[in-house]
């Protein structure tokens, strides 16, 4: 079966899935694998040049600050206001179609500001060139999630760098993976796990490929969290709301 029926399966399995006590570890494992599944999907899509043309952007400074939002919410103006950069701005959507840096000094360290190309739903998924808009934003130290004082879905912008792998205000999950040849698997609590119980997080575990070695876990971890541990390539940014009016 294609990657993307299985991808589609999965999902319409969890969907159909009431969730509850006795539900919990089954939809724990089928989060598990869809997540696993999205990310073969991704690499293969990347190995066989399928990830189209990408910004090139060339970090300077002592750190990055990126304009994520929608069109048209005053990424370019602020970015003008702020650094020595000319972004083009206009009285239309989509006037940014590249990443423009500027430079800003603050206390002595040099700041590099992105404006980039705005986002729309469905930016994770390629629409609008968001995997490519994402990807600047995932090599970002602090990112500016600007809106519009009439239009304040954030959640969309979140939703969306969420699914881009992007963790805002997080840290990630205190959990040690190590694998072993042989002695099947073994889960190490050093705390009460409220969330999951040890034999959620060795099904989840073994989704991933892990079937033995140990897993230690120092804190009370979600699925979710303990997903991203497992995949490996989330990345973890401080953010910030900047409201435009």
């Amino acid at each position: 079966m294609p990657i993307e029926e299985q991808i589609k399966a999965v999902e319409d399995e969890i969907q159909k899935t009431p969730y509850n006590k006795a539900t919990q570890h089954h939809i724990g494992r089928l989060k598990a694998k869809l997540a696993r599944l999205k990310d073969e999907q991704e690499t293969r899509r990347l190995k066989g040049g399928g990830g189209g043309p990408s910004y090139a952007v060339k970090k300077s400074g002592n750190a990055t600050v990126g304009l994520v939002g929608f069109p048209s919410v005053g990424k370019s103006t602020l970015l003008n206001q702020i650094t020595d950069a000319t972004s083009e701005v206009a009285a239309y959507d989509f006037t940014t179609l590249d990443v423009i840096p500027g430079l800003m000094e603050h206390r002595g360290a040099k700041i590099q500001v992105l404006d980039m190309p705005g986002l729309i739903r469905g930016a994770s998924k390629g629409r609008g060139r968001g995997k490519e808009v994402l990807s600047v934003a995932r090599a970002c130290d602090l990112l500016l999630l600007m809106i519009d004082v009439f239009e304040t879905h954030v959640d969309v912008l979140a939703d969306e760098l969420h699914l881009a792998g992007i963790r805002l205000n997080e840290r990630p999950a205190d959990v040690t993976l190590t694998k072993a040849n042989r002695g099947g698997l073994t889960v190490n609590p050093t705390v009460k796990l409220t969330k999951l119980d040890a034999e959620m997080v060795a099904d989840i575990c073994r989704e991933w490929g892990y079937l033995n070695g140990t897993v230690v876990v120092r804190q009370d971890i979600t699925e979710d969290q303990l997903i991203d541990v497992l995949a490996g390539n989330r990345v973890f940014l401080r953010a910030f709301v900047v409201v435009n009016k």
